[in-house]
C-alpha cells in the first residue's frame, strides 16, 4: 500500500516538499525552544550559592574631577572601609568594581598546559575581601588580599569549583596558570571556592576572581555584608542601606551615593529566567498552531488537486473510509518524513554551532526532543482529519469529470 502512495505523491511534488520543510522546521524551532524552557526554568530554580539578602551593593560617584594618583584613589577607598566598619549592622565590606548580578563581564580563560582546555567564566575584580564578603570560605588554597593586585609576574587568581573542574579535570587547580582573552598577563590560581552563581547565562556558576586595576575615574563601589535578619525588623535591610550611605556622604559630602540590596539583582536574575522560559513555552505552541494551520491547508491543497483521481477510486468500490484512511496514512507518511529532515538538519546545525562558537551550545533533553516530535506529528495528524473528511465525501460522479 506504501508504494502507490508514495508515487501519487510524488506526482505532486511541490506541496508534499512544502509539507514537509514545514514540519521539518516547525520540529527544529519547537526542539530548540523547548532546550531553552528548560535551561531558563532550571536557572530559575537553581540555587543561588551566596545569601543575596545579606549584601548590600553601594556606588559613589564624586562631584568634581577624577582622581588624580592611585595613591589618592586607594587613600579615599580606605576611608570609606573605614567608616562602613563603624556602622551598626554592617559585618565586612570590601571595594568591588563588579558584583554577582550586577556589573560584570565574561571572558574566555585559556589553561596554558600544553592542549589545555578552556572555559567562559565570569570575571569578578577582588583587590582583597571581595570572596569574603560574599560569604566564600575556601575550599583549596587562599583568598585574595589587597597586596595581591601589585603583584607583577602574574595576578593571583580565585577560581569557583566548577570552573577549576572545566578548566582542570584532573582536579589539580592550585598552581596553575591561565590567561584570559582580553589581557595578556597571566593568572596564578592561588584559591578555589565554593561554585554560585553570578549572573543571568549559561554556566553562571564559573566565576574568577582577580584584580582588575581600575582606572582613576570618579566612582567607586563597595560589596557590603549585613546582620542576615537587620536589627530593625522587617525593614532591616532598608535601614542597614540608609545608615550606609549616611556613612559615605559624612566620608565625602561632594558625592552622590546610591545603596542597593544585592538581592534586588538576584531577583531581577530570577524573574528574567522565568520569563524567558516562559516565552520559549508560548514560542513552542505558536509553532504547533503553525504545523496545524500549514497543514491544513497544504493537505486541503492535496486533496482538491486529485478530485478526479479520489472520485475513480470511489466508482471502482473504495468506501469513503478507505479514501479518508488515504489521506490519513499519506499524511503521516509526510509528517514522518518532516520530522526525520528535521532531526538530521538539527544535529547538523548544532555540530556546526559548536564547531564555531562551542560557548554558545545549547544542551537538548532527548526526552523534551521526543515529546514535541510527538506533539507535531500529533499537530500534522489533526490538521490532516478535516482535508480526509472532505476527500472522503467525494462522490464517484467525479470520475466522469473532464
Amino acid at each position: 500500500m506504501i508504494g502507490p502512495i508514495v508515487r501519487a505523491l510524488a506526482r505532486q511534488k511541490i506541496p508534499a516538499l512544502l509539507m514537509v520543510l514545514e514540519t521539518a522546521f516547525g520540529f527544529a524551532v519547537a526542539v530548540h525552544a523547548s532546550g531553552l524552557a528548560l535551561h531558563y526554568a532550571r536557572a530559575a530554580a537553581a540555587p543561588r550559592g551566596i545569601d543575596t539578602r545579606s549584601l548590600l551593593l553601594a556606588m559613589t560617584e564624586r562631584d568634581g574631577p577624577s582622581f588624580a594618583s592611585r595613591g589618592e584613589r586607594e587613600a579615599a577607598v580606605r576611608r570609606d572601609t573605614e567608616a562602613l566598619a563603624r556602622v551598626l549592622g554592617v559585618r565586612g565590606a570590601a571595594e568591588a568594581s563588579s558584583a554577582p548580578f550586577n556589573i560584570t563581564h565574561r571572558e574566555l580563560v585559556e589553561a596554558t598546559s600544553p592542549g589545555g582546555p578552556s572555559a567562559l567564566a565570569w570575571m569578578l575584580d577582588d583587590r582583597g575581601g571581595v570572596a569574603a564578603v560574599l560569604g566564600l570560605a575556601p575550599l583549596e588554597g587562599r583568598l585574595l588580599t589587597p597586596g595581591d593586585a601589585a603583584d607583577a609576574a602574574s595576578t593571583p587568581a580565585v577560581v569557583t569549583q566548577a570552573l577549576a573542574a572545566r578548566l582542570f579535570p584532573d582536579g589539580r587547580a592550585i598552581g596553575q596558570i591561565v590567561r584570559r582573552s582580553a589581557r595578556q598577563k597571566p593568572l596564578a590560581i592561588v584559591g578555589v571556592v565554593p561554585p554560585f552563581r553570578a549572573a543571568l547565562g549559561p554556566d553562571a556558576d564559573s566565576v574568577l576572581f582577580a584584580a582588575e586595576g581600575p582606572p582613576l575615574g570618579r566612582t567607586l563601589s563597595y560589596l557590603i555584608r549585613i546582620e542576615p535578619d537587620g536589627d530593625d525588623g522587617d525593614d532591616g535591610d532598608d535601614h542597614a542601606g540608609a545608615r550606609v550611605r549616611e556613612a559615605l556622604e559624612r566620608a565625602d559630602p561632594r558625592r552622590v551615593v546610591l545603596v542597593r540590596a544585592l538581592d534586588e539583582g538576584a531577583e531581577l536574575d530570577t524573574h528574567t529566567n522565568r520569563g524567558a522560559g516562559a516565552l520559549a513555552l508560548t514560542l513552542i505552541g505558536m509553532m504547533l498552531v503553525v504545523v496545524f494551520l500549514g497543514r491544513i491547508g497544504m493537505a486541503s491543497l492535496l486533496v482538491a488537486e486529485r478530485r478526479q483521481a479520489l472520485g475513480i477510486r470511489r466508482a471502482l468500490g473504495a468506501t469513503r473510509a478507505d479514501v479518508a484512511r488515504l489521506i490519513l496514512v499519506e499524511n503521516a507518511l509526510l509528517t514522518t518524513a518532516g520530522l526525520a529532515v528535521g532531526a538530521a538538519a538539527l544535529a547538523g546545525l548544532r555540530a556546526a554551532a559548536r564547531a564555531v562558537a562551542p560557548e554558545l551550545d545549547l544542551p537538548l533533553d532527548p526526552r523534551a526532543a521526543a515529546l514535541v516530535a510527538v506533539a507535531v506529528w500529533l499537530a500534522g495528524m489533526a490538521a490532516a482529519l478535516l482535508p480526509a473528511l472532505r476527500a472522503s465525501a467525494v462522490s464517484p460522479a467525479e470520475a466522469s469529470r473532464s
